[in-house]
């Protein structure tokens, strides 16, 4: 249900191109950047590892972001939401089956960047307090690797995370 003379942006056309200066957007325009560290990717979205260059990099630290140009939650469309919640838990079960973590971390900000992205890192099970939430990939034991650890954690995700008969199926 919607107030009266509100415009419903789930049903709304949306924008077809990329917003200019969008750091998000920016980094669509150039795949080749991301080609090895790309872990998923559909009509509507894009995962990927994160990579500290200079490394090491933490081990498990993903990426989901929109394709397309959205600016906050409320403007994503049904299919968006519905694809993005589905995406969090397959993200989640793939972290949890190709490291040592106990469960993941789920967040977003668009402060600086305002364009739909949302970051699922691995949460190790050895961690102490004083590095939980938003201070994990701070903690100075975290599994960490350069590009080419990061790449192989890559390539394992993306075996989990690749489609089968007998897995669920993305919402419709």
């Amino acid at each position: 249900m919607r107030a009266a003379g509100r415009r419903d942006p789930a049903s709304a056309n949306p924008p077809s191109g990329p917003v200019p200066g969008c750091h998000f957007c920016d980094r669509m325009a150039d795949p080749s950047s991301v080609r090895n560290r790309l872990i998923y990717e559909s009509e509507l979205f894009h995962i990927r590892h994160e990579l500290e260059d200079p490394g090491p990099s933490y081990l498990g630290a993903l990426l989901i972001q929109t394709k397309r140009h959205v600016s906050g939650m409320a403007e994503l469309t049904d299919a968006e939401g519905r694809e993005l919640g589905y995406l969090i838990q397959r993200t989640s079960r793939a972290l949890k089956s190709c490291t040592s973590a106990a469960w993941t971390y789920v967040y977003s900000f668009t402060e600086a960047y305002r364009h739909v992205h949302v970051f699922v890192a691995a949460r190790y099970p050895d961690i102490p307090k004083k590095y939980v939430r938003l201070a994990i990939t701070e903690w100075p034991g975290a599994p960490r690797g350069g590009r080419a650890e990061v790449e192989e954690l890559c390539r394992r995700l993306r075996e989990s995370m690749a489609p089968t008969a007998s897995r669920e199926t993305p919402p419709p």
